[in-house]
């Protein structure tokens, strides 16, 4: 009768560190496809926002909505902010009602104000420090006026210019070029670049996709490549947001600003 052979110690050994390769690539591979769905999870988010902001201005002679003080979501300033507006377009309660029922939006609830690939898990977000996971972009925003936004027909490149971001869990429900980082977490009103280095946004024609950093970052934003390093994000002009190399504009047209349009 034959004695099936022993492994040796030499053999033993590469065989554990090829299983343990292989567990590296499985896990890896798995985590690549978690984030996939994350991804695809909040891209759908964005495609419902989209269509109710495309629905408000429909009904509101083509103005987008307001984006929002930074005070409580049920502040008398924030009756018209985005947040409030927008989610009975798509069968939704407005922010501020959620805020008074105890039931603010975090990432351990999901639904449509949530992005899945959210960190900030232990926050406890109340009416006067609220948080955000997605936010508009305050280029659309009129100094000082807390009724309307500007109006959709201004726009001059809809298909890329942004509307409405993901935020970096904070408690601005606005952003814009000025506030981009890739940390998950920033007191300041940033951009959160949580899917594969990049973000999900809507755009003026209410349609959302995926934009990488380095195509709608600004001038000091760490790791901004050329050309967005050589561009301020408040710089609206030809040499700046609407220089003919930019991809995704921040601003609705040539020389826009927040004060006199």
């Amino acid at each position: 009768m034959k004695q099936s052979k022993a492994f040796t110690l030499t053999e033993l050994l590469v065989v554990v560190a090829v299983g343990a390769v292989l567990t590296t690539f499985l896990l890896a591979a798995s985590n690549d496809a978690k984030q996939q769905l994350q991804a695809a999870a909040c891209l759908n988010n964005m495609r419902q926002w989209g269509m109710g902001f495309m629905m408000y201005a429909d009904d509101y002679n083509d103005y987008f909505p307001f984006d929002g003080n930074n005070v409580s979501p049920c502040d008398p300033q924030n009756v018209w902010a985005w947040y409030n507006v927008v989610p009975p377009y798509i069968g939704q309660k407005p922010l501020c009602q959620l805020y008074m029922a105890g039931t603010p939006p975090t990432p351990l609830t999901k639904g449509i104000w949530t992005c899945p690939s959210a960190t900030l898990t232990n926050v406890a977000p109340t009416r006067l420090q609220p948080y955000f996971m997605y936010g508009m972009s305050s280029c659309w925003h009129q100094e000082l006026n807390t009724q309307v936004g500007f109006r959709r027909n201004r726009m001059t490149s809809p298909t890329n210019t942004i509307l409405f971001c993901e935020a970096s869990e904070d408690n601005f429900g606005e952003t814009n070029g000025k506030y981009l980082n890739l940390v998950p977490y920033s007191p300041s009103g940033g951009i959160a670049a949580r899917h594969f280095a990049g973000a999900n946004f809507v755009f003026g024609d209410g349609h959302a996709g995926w934009i990488a950093f380095t195509n709608f970052c600004r001038s000091g934003n760490a790791g901004c490549p050329f050309p967005g390093s050589n561009i301020e994000w408040d710089n609206s002009g030809p040499g700046g947001d609407w220089h003919p190399i930019v991809k995704y504009h921040w601003w609705l047209f040539k020389f826009a600003n927040t004060s006199s349009q």
